[in-house]
């Protein structure tokens, strides 16, 4: 199936509308959730599920960088393009539970920490693995849940000293500096709340569906 035509029938089914040509989302609170399609040269376009925050300081920064980007795959692990034949809306429902807008919150970290566990490609990719507890992170922060920031702060200091510092440093900076900066929980979630704030006045986030976390 096009991916036109495709991208209609999974905004329909989930509740997405386009922020880019690609990109599909709905709003839940404080972050963007959705599906990207990814050409791929040679080959037919990839599925892709995918989280968006909204604390970064400017609308493109957020919507530039997914904090998640899980790609659906096939029953043997295999990445799935759209030529495949395979029932794309159906596979989206199973795989990618966070896409039904009404999850609660201590759903939405048990399962983003189920895909750090089980997700083969995360587990060998402390980056990877950074980007997913800096979303819970975020959510948490926002939410005030400050029991379940302190523990994102617990899971990367346990893990932090068998990282590699070359790679650490290119993308966060100094191990320690870093975790410091996790410490800060008021000062980090009052710049979360002021930039979700900005970024959700922005037309494109305004015309979007939107969910709140369930109690």
């Amino acid at each position: 199936m096009e991916y036109r035509e495709l991208s209609k029938q999974l905004c329909a089914v989930f509740n997405l509308k386009g922020i880019t040509s690609k990109c599909f989302v709905h709003k839940v609170e404080c972050i963007l959730v959705g599906l990207t399609f990814v050409k791929v040269p040679n080959r037919d376009y990839k599925l892709f599920f995918s989280i968006y925050p909204l604390w970064r300081p400017t609308l493109k920064s957020c919507i530039d960088l997914p904090l998640l980007l899980q790609p659906l795959v096939d029953d043997n692990g295999l990445d799935i393009y759209l030529s495949d034949g395979i029932n794309i809306i159906d596979r989206c429902s199973t795989q990618f539970p966070l896409l039904n807008g009404c999850n609660t919150a201590a759903d939405f970290v048990r399962i983003l920490y189920e895909i750090i566990a089980t997700d083969k490609s995360i587990q060998t990719n402390f980056v990877l693995q950074m980007k997913i507890y800096e979303l819970i992170y975020g959510v948490a922060l926002y939410l005030n849940n400050i029991d379940i920031s302190q523990d994102v702060y617990i899971q990367i200091s346990n893990q932090i000293s068998g990282w590699d510092k070359k790679i650490f440093n290119y993308w966060y900076g100094d191990k320690d500096t870093t975790l410091s900066k996790f410490l800060e929980f008021e000062s980090n979630k009052r710049k979360i709340v002021k930039n979700v704030d900005l970024n959700a006045s922005d037309s494109k986030i305004i015309k979007l569906p939107t969910y709140k976390f369930l109690v």
